[in-house]
């Protein structure tokens, strides 16, 4: 083996414990920040859903006070057709769309929750695993895992 070879295989140093600790670390903040958007973007439609059944169950109210009920035909939009239905079974059909939008929705507040938790929890564990490992700062820094600062 030449000099040059020698001296190149020694400066690729094979990743160290603590190394491995932070990606893992990393990666699992990485995954929770993604769940906790995807949460996010549950919830919001969840709110609109529930927005939408209120508004329309508002609007079927006033055309009950407005209109007899035996002239006014109501259609449920099924994919790209409309299916008559009752007003009873619509009104039925809004509130319970109402009630599991509001279900979905505290689920995913608690879920929140949870998941905050446990990303304020990384967020420590990778601040105490840097602080004071100047080593492992600069490995990182070499590899470009880690910004100029230092810490996260």
């Amino acid at each position: 083996m030449s000099a040059a070879a020698a001296s190149a295989s020694s400066s690729v140093k094979p990743p160290s414990a603590e190394r491995k600790q932070f990606t893992e670390l990393q990666q699992k903040y990485i995954d929770t920040t993604q769940k906790l958007k995807q949460l996010h973007s549950q919830f919001q439609q969840k709110s609109v859903e529930k927005q939408r059944a209120l508004l329309t169950a508002k609007e079927l109210s006033v055309s009950t006070n407005e209109d007899d009920e035996t002239t006014t035909n109501l259609y449920k939009p099924i994919g790209r057709g409309f299916v008559l239905r009752s007003r009873e079974q619509i009104e039925r059909e809004l509130a319970q769309t109402v009630k599991k939008a509001e279900k979905m929705m505290d689920d995913c507040q608690n879920q929140r929750t949870f998941l905050e938790g446990k990303i304020e929890e990384l967020e420590r564990n990778l601040r105490e695993l840097l602080h004071g490992n100047e080593g492992l700062q600069r490995e990182l820094h070499e590899a470009g895992l880690l910004g100029g600062g230092g810490m996260m």
